[in-house]
This record gives C-alpha cells, structure tokens and sequence, in this order.
C-alpha cells in the first residue's frame, strides 16, 4: 500500500512538474505573439506611409510627363 502511494505521490509531482513547464511555455508563445502582432502592426504602418509616398510620386510623375508632352509639342511647331 505505501509502494502504491508513494507511487502516486510521485506521479501528481511529475504532474505538477508538467503543468508548471507547461504554463510557463504557453506564457513564453504568448509574449511571442504580442510581439509578432506588433510588428505586423508596425509593418502595416509603414505599408500606409509608403502607399502615400507612392501616391505623391505617381502624380508627380504624370505632372512631369504632362510638361514633357507640352515641350514637345512647343518644340515641334518651331
């Protein structure tokens, strides 16, 4: 009977063990998480800003192709 019990004593500490390892691991991939999240967040950020830079510079580029179009045209009826 006390084989059986110190058996079982051992079994809930080896259980205890695992819980505990177990928990501290599921903190650790949530931490991870939130820092994946933020930078997603991040990257999502900069992804806004460079689509607003890129607006910028496809207008300017139709200005400029504009003014190129009207010195030729200058050009050409000299």
């Amino acid at each position: 009977m006390d084989e059986r019990l110190d058996r079982i004593e051992r079994m809930v500490e080896d259980l205890i063990r695992i819980v505990g390892n177990t928990n501290a691991m599921v903190a650790d991939v949530k931490q991870e998480v939130s820092d994946v999240k933020q930078e997603v967040s991040d990257i999502k950020a900069s992804f806004k800003r460079m689509e607003g830079a890129t607006a910028l510079v496809e207008k300017r580029l139709d200005w400029q192709n504009a003014e190129i179009g009207q010195l030729r045209e200058k050009v050409a009826v000299k």
